[in-house]
């Protein structure tokens, strides 16, 4: 299906619906490559779904309510066309649909302006950590290679974690809930301190102090202080376990703590910190149980620990460091 020229901010906005709505085809993959490899339309984009995912806050008001209503019955109207020609309906109604998107979009961008909504961008590279002061004093502790998108209005407290590990310390606001999004899953909490984990296909909560709710499509689930639950992308959150609070502890004073993990786990936690990988030799090594608290970016320190009380031998290469046995 090709997208007629149009002004840029149409263009974004029907590109927008499409891929809100699942209806990208293999046919248009070219052509959306190109749309969003140019600076000024991807930016276009960003600006529309960050404007999506706030509206959300504005559902309730009634301008937001009539508009969709507009576009309810306007899409009704072409609907019986697109029935008997699905092609050419289809892409009648793409035009529709994206008009009334921008519509809407637009109103919600005015709108939270008014509430002064304020969307920013905090991210650390591998091995580099950030705390993040937020304007109502809570703080975002960002652990190796994260990022997050921090979304405040009047409202709304909201944080997208969207790759790596945070540590959230939330000031207390009864009336204004703190929400950390990850995958498909929403954790809120009121006032508290409590940890986000993406791998891969899952995030994991773990809270330190007070207490959080863990929502997902299967439900929700609260979780207390020192307990830690899972969820994935199929929206089921686990039962709460003990946390291992102490790991959490750990990593904000720039440690990693082993405490009788299986070495190849241990690998993959230390890795998290650095450009060039440790890696085993022999898979069957990482069955070998490590314990310690080791200072992150001291390899020295690591290696030699690993060396003397699992009787290994550290090769380095240009791209890696190759743990055998000795």
């Amino acid at each position: 299906m090709k997208v007629l020229p149009m002004p840029q901010a149409t263009a974004a906005s029907e590109w927008f619906s499409r891929i809100r709505s699942g209806e990208l085809d293999a046919s248009s993959e070219q052509e959306w490559a190109a749309f969003a490899a140019d600076p000024s339309n991807e930016a276009a984009l960003e600006q529309r779904d960050a404007a999506w995912e706030l509206s959300a806050e504005l559902a309730d008001r009634p301008v937001i309510a009539d508009l969709l209503a507009d576009v309810d019955r306007l899409v009704a109207r072409k609907a019986p066309a697109a029935a008997s020609a699905p092609r050419t309906g289809t892409r009648r109604l793409w035009p529709l649909a994206a008009a009334a998107s921008l519509a809407v979009l637009a109103v919600a961008a005015v709108l939270l302006q008014r509430t002064r909504a304020s969307v920013e961008d905090y991210s650390t590279a591998v091995g580099e950590q950030r705390i993040v002061t937020l304007t109502d004093q809570s703080a975002v502790t960002l652990n190796t290679a994260s990022s997050v998108r921090v979304i405040y209005s009047r409202g709304l407290r909201r944080v997208d974690l969207l790759r790596g590990e945070a540590l959230f310390t939330v000031t207390k606001n009864p009336a204004r809930p703190f929400e950390v999004h990850a995958l498909k899953g929403v954790t809120t909490a009121v006032g508290t301190e409590f940890d986000v984990r993406l791998g891969t296909g899952a995030a994991t909560v773990s809270v330190l102090e007070g207490a959080v709710r863990v929502a997902a499509a299967s439900g929700s689930t609260p979780v207390a202080a020192g307990e830690v639950v899972d969820y994935g992308t199929d929206g089921r959150v686990s039962a709460p376990r003990p946390a291992n609070v102490t790991r959490i502890r750990g990593w904000v004073a720039q440690r990693i703590v082993f405490s009788d993990e299986p070495l190849a786990e241990a690998l993959a936690d230390y890795n998290r910190y650095r450009t060039s990988p440790i890696v085993l030799a022999d898979p069957a090594l990482g069955s070998r149980h490590i314990n310690g608290v080791f200072r992150i970016g001291d390899e020295q320190a690591f290696l030699g620990a690993l060396e003397q009380g699992l009787q290994l031998k550290a090769t380095r290469t240009d791209t890696q460091v190759v743990l055998a046995a000795k």
